[in-house]
């Protein structure tokens, strides 16, 4: 849990709800006040699986974006039909139903595909409380230890930056805009060789670059160059190069 004290001290960071799995452990936060910030997810392996396998070839970084939708077997089937290989498909568990879109070469990252008949509180009641009904909040299938990371409140909190836009790198922005426009329904603009595509409730600013991946998000506030999380980086200055597994 150190990238989580980190941003707890660094940041201002408000943890929001984790639980621990037979390979991994996750914990959301929240970077930023009632009405300015966006969430990040960080996850911790336990046991051998795709995570231990993740850093032993990349190291930490960035690992996934997660979108949650309102169908996920009619989303799956339109990510099929663009050519997108589609993987560990969940449908049988409504608190937290998935699937995966497998990195390729155009974006380089999981794009986690999520529905949930449960949702998580306002951002202002996270933010002022440290309650949680974690009966009514969205769990994975197996999920165990809902309050191992409330150990976390003992930190104290640095000022409060606020997390924004996450930025990818694409080596093909006319796929990404089907993927993240047409598939996703995000509003797009475009300017300078990037997308901007928006959601209500959060952004994604994609980089044409030779090399694709997530490079960061950005930051108000905090440390005056950002934190740097492998080759990412949360800071004011995000450029081409965030769920983020952190090694043990």
């Amino acid at each position: 849990m150190s990238w989580a004290r980190r941003l707890r001290r660094e940041l201002g960071a408000t943890p929001i709800f984790g639980e621990r799995l037979a390979q991994f452990g996750y914990l959301l936060l929240h970077v930023g006040t009632a009405d300015d910030g966006a969430r990040l997810e960080l996850l911790e392996p336990r046991g051998e699986g795709f995570l231990t396998r993740f850093l032993d070839a990349r190291g930490e970084g960035p690992h996934h974006i997660t979108f949650v939708v309102p169908d996920l077997r009619a989303m799956v089937a339109h990510a099929r039909a663009l050519g997108l290989t589609v993987v560990g498909e969940d449908y049988d568990h409504p608190p937290w139903r998935e699937a995966f879109i497998a990195p390729d070469a155009r974006h380089g990252v999981v794009i986690q595909l999520a529905q949930s008949d449960r949702s998580y509180p306002p951002v202002d009641e996270l933010v002022s409380t440290r309650t949680r009904d974690i009966d009514n909040l969205p769990s994975s299938r197996g999920a165990t230890e809902p309050l191992w990371w409330t150990p976390l409140w003992e930190t104290a909190p640095g000022a409060v930056a606020r997390l924004g836009t996450t930025h990818l790198a694409s080596t093909d922005l006319e796929f990404s805009r089907l993927v993240f426009g047409d598939l996703l329904g995000a509003q797009v603009s475009e300017d300078d060789s990037a997308l901007d595509l928006s959601w209500p409730g959060g952004s994604v600013r994609v980089h044409a670059s030779a090399r694709p991946g997530v490079t960061g998000m950005s930051l108000r506030g905090g440390p005056a160059g950002g934190v740097g999380i492998g080759p990412a980086r949360l800071g004011a200055e995000v450029t081409h190069i965030m769920n983020c597994p952190e090694q043990e």
